[in-house]
């Protein structure tokens, strides 16, 4: 199509321009770009690189990729970033280890990681729960939730087992939760002071339910104090 509109151009080529948020690795907006290989080498541009019209190169771009399926290729909506990587991942699979989401807009939770051996396991906090109880949802990642889900409370190590949520995790799975929780997230790793999972899961619950917020404890050390999750009643 770029030929076909402004002849014989070569060494050109997509760049994904990805720009995350200040010391996050929470993604705030991406761009599919066309770019020069080497803006130093002129020679073998028809006329000169001034000349290339970028916003009408940008434009056919566009056109292209709307047509095989991408709604944008300039986002910076949530929605938008989302849609752009899922479609993404079907030309690229690769993708999928660059980019993890942490919610789905049809699923109106809040995404806070994955545990266990292959990301068996992943928390979520859902989004105006009809259980005021500030907890967590633990369910399997291949099925999501179809075949295991279960409810935790935040505040104290024990259930909070309600509607079709009734699954008790194992010693094992417990011991897997525990580890987790104390881990730091990796999605604020570029920022000090570091976050807990367990931080996170509670940060989520507030933003997203109006009802009983949670009010963290840290001990002398300024660390946050975690139910003991190993044991969970």
């Amino acid at each position: 199509m770029l030929i076909k509109r402004f002849g014989s151009i070569r060494n050109m080529y997509l760049r994904l321009d990805v720009a995350c948020e200040h010391n996050s690795m929470i993604v705030k907006s991406i761009t599919l770009k066309c770019a020069l290989r080497d803006a130093d080498d002129r020679s073998w541009i028809i006329g000169c690189i001034d000349e290339l019209d970028w916003e009408a190169i940008q434009e056919c771009v566009e056109e292209y990729f709307q047509s095989i399926g991408y709604d944008k290729i300039e986002c910076t909506e949530d929605e938008d970033i989302v849609n752009f990587v899922l479609r993404l991942e079907k030309d690229i699979p690769l993708a999928k280890e660059y980019f993890r989401m942490l919610y789905k807009y049809n699923e109106e939770i809040a995404r806070i990681g994955y545990f266990g051996e292959n990301d068996k396991y992943e928390v979520y906090v859902k989004t105006d729960d009809e259980m005021s109880i500030p907890h967590f949802h633990i369910r399997d990642s291949e099925t999501k939730g179809e075949r295991f889900e279960t409810c935790i409370s935040i505040e104290t190590n024990c259930y909070c087992l309600h509607g079709t949520y009734k699954d008790l995790l194992t010693p094992e799975q417990q011991a897997l939760l525990t580890d987790y929780m104390i881990s730091f997230s990796p999605y604020n790793l570029y920022r000090f002071p570091f976050t807990r999972n367990y931080e996170r899961i509670a940060e989520a619950w507030n933003m997203n339910n109006d009802g009983n917020q949670v009010i963290l404890k840290y001990d002398d050390g300024d660390d946050v104090i975690i139910p003991d999750y190993a044991h969970i009643k």
